[in-house]
């Protein structure tokens, strides 16, 4: 009977223990469910933050930055946070090719890079063994998988046309493990923009001349291609598409004069109901991001004062109430970033500063329009994870 009422004791001992451990971890580690990440550059590593309504927000994990001359680093120019702001993958540099040269010392070169996936948890990092193309990957929305597009060798458009070389779509576990071809595409490039439920939605790029729009089952592996209200068929009069969550949803821009005036028309399509509807009419667009409801977005409009200074203005549209609501006023304007769960819109401005570069980001309080500065520094040094 003694030995089994010790034996008690030291199991409720080890629940105990289990039980703080888990509630210590809660209170110690990183609340990675809520925020907008971003990159700050301290000497040769690049500082991940997790911005969650305070000061300059928490500091997740750190990663070697990328060498751009002797010295001098930045952020990764590719990085991709997964769904439950969980695990992030970014593309390391690994080397560069000078693949021609022009004159006046002028050269284009081919950057390759290898992609890293991170706990941002732990902060561990595991390299993923597949060639993905930095420019395309999504994560699935239970963050469990990830769609990507092989790359390719090929350097330009013509490149890739020669060698007859199909774009690719794969899929895979997040650390790149049981990788399946899901389709082929004609396309010279292809851009994934979203995955939701059974569909990926993408753009896609024939050449200079001719572009797409279309999503693809992953179920059936059938591909649908749409062209919006007002675009021509190679979509070369339509520009800057911008994705809902769900992808169904999309905004686009047509340019156009009048009275030698650029005017830019805004639009929101449908996948689903194929319909189009005109949105507003403005002189120019710099940035639009969606609200994860769909209900509503934000976009900046440009405008440049005596010939010379930019001031931007941030606006939210309510697509159902139809209303348009000036938020905010400033200077150079760019990486708006949201969280629909905070009140809060994020993005880089241009600071007040006798220092050449310097750049700010922002806090603006979306409900009573208070802005505040979160942080100043040299724009080079800063990125938010879009």
């Amino acid at each position: 009977m003694e030995r089994k009422r010790t034996t008690f004791f030291i199991l409720i001992a080890v629940l105990v223990g289990v039980v703080l451990g888990i509630f210590a971890w809660r209170i110690l580690a990183p609340k990675l469910g809520v925020g907008i990440f971003y990159y700050r550059i301290d000497k040769d590593k690049a500082n991940i933050f997790l911005l969650n309504g305070q000061g300059e927000g928490e500091k997740v994990v750190s990663i070697n930055g990328e060498e751009v001359e002797i010295g001098k680093y930045r952020a990764p120019r590719h990085s991709f946070v997964s769904s439950d702001n969980r695990q992030l993958i970014y593309f390391k540099k690994t080397r560069e090719e000078v693949i021609q040269n022009f004159e006046d010392n002028l050269v284009a070169s081919r950057i390759f890079y290898e992609p890293i996936l991170i706990n941002l948890k732990t902060g561990t990092e595991k390299k993923i063994n597949q060639a993905i193309d930095s420019a395309s990957l999504l994560f699935s929305p239970d963050s469990n998988s990830i769609a990507w597009i092989k790359e390719v060798q090929g350097s330009t458009y013509q490149d890739i046309e020669k060698s007859n070389i199909k774009r690719e779509l794969w899929i895979s576990r997040v650390d790149g493990e049981n990788p399946q071809l899901l389709i082929s595409f004609d396309e010279n490039v292809v851009l994934l923009k979203r995955w939701h439920d059974d569909y990926i939605y993408f753009q896609g790029i024939f050449d200079v001349n001719t572009k797409s729009l279309g999503r693809v089952n992953i179920e059936t592996k059938q591909v649908e291609y749409i062209t919006p209200q007002g675009c021509d068929g190679n979509l070369i009069s339509c520009q800057n598409f911008s994705f809902s969550l769900s992808g169904n949803l999309y905004l686009y821009e047509i340019y156009s004069k009048k009275n030698d005036k650029e005017i830019t028309e805004l639009y929101l399509g449908s996948f689903d109901t194929k319909e189009y509807k005109p949105i507003l009419t403005t002189d120019r667009i710099s940035d639009k991001i969606w609200s994860d409801n769909e209900k509503e977005f934000f976009y900046t409009e440009q405008e440049t004062i005596d010939n010379q200074n930019v001031k931007e203005t941030i606006h939210l549209i309510d697509l159902y109430e139809e209303t348009d609501k000036k938020l905010y006023s400033g200077s150079y304007i760019s990486q708006l970033g949201h969280e629909d769960s905070s009140n809060y819109l994020y993005f880089l401005e241009k600071a007040d500063s006798d220092v050449i570069n310097t750049f700010k980001i922002v806090r603006l309080n979306i409900k009573n329009q208070k802005a505040e500065t979160v942080l100043t520094d040299n724009y080079n040094n800063i990125l938010i994870i879009q």
